[in-house]
């Protein structure tokens, strides 16, 4: 499944949600390759990494951490409730660990070679991580009809970004900031 394919959910509400996820996700996505292709071009360059290193670290600490810790209070927990998805949820809990522990060693490991291939398993394991949430774990909380995925996640900038469920209207997100791209 990409981030353009339908997810069924119970409201049109949740499938907002399910939109704003799918794109902060992507935003995600897309920040860490540019943080860790740098990091690696600057270690590849024999040039200065502390400066890499440095925007890497505020990034994942500052934004992405954040994000993880925020799926894990709300997120895999409404999904942990599907008997088929707890395991998953148990796994996806462990890549956290993982993620913590990469992000450490990019901003620690004296190695500015080892803090670089950090940053690129980080990238790689991000990336499957994300398509386990957009593709497994959302829609098994958009479909649970006794879960509101977008009253779990209101307000969390860590899981929306910059969109705003409380303004969503029918058949899209107008009249406000909206990660989605629209105004």
């Amino acid at each position: 499944m990409s981030i353009e394919e339908v997810v069924m959910a119970t409201t049109e509400t949740d499938s907002a949600a399910v939109a704003a996820i799918r794109t902060h996700h992507a935003q995600l996505a897309a920040r860490v390759a540019e943080l860790t292709d740098a990091l690696v071009a600057a270690v590849a360059e024999n040039s200065d990494t502390a400066a890499a290193r440095a925007d890497a670290a505020r990034f994942l600490r500052d934004e992405l951490l954040p994000h993880a810790r925020a799926e894990e209070a709300t997120l895999y927990p409404a999904a942990a409730r599907d008997d088929a998805a707890r395991l998953l949820v148990e796994s996806m809990l462990a890549e956290h660990h993982v993620i913590g522990d990469l992000v450490d060693r990019i901003e620690n490991d004296p190695s500015p070679f080892a803090a670089a291939a950090a940053g690129y398993a980080l990238r790689v394991m991000f990336d499957a991580h994300l398509a386990n949430e957009n593709d497994r774990i959302l829609p098994v909380v958009a479909a649970d009809p006794t879960v509101s995925l977008a009253a779990v996640t209101e307000g969390m900038h860590e899981l929306l970004g910059d969109h705003d469920l409380r303004s969503a209207q029918p058949g899209g997100c107008s009249g406000h900031r909206c990660a989605c791209g629209e105004a």
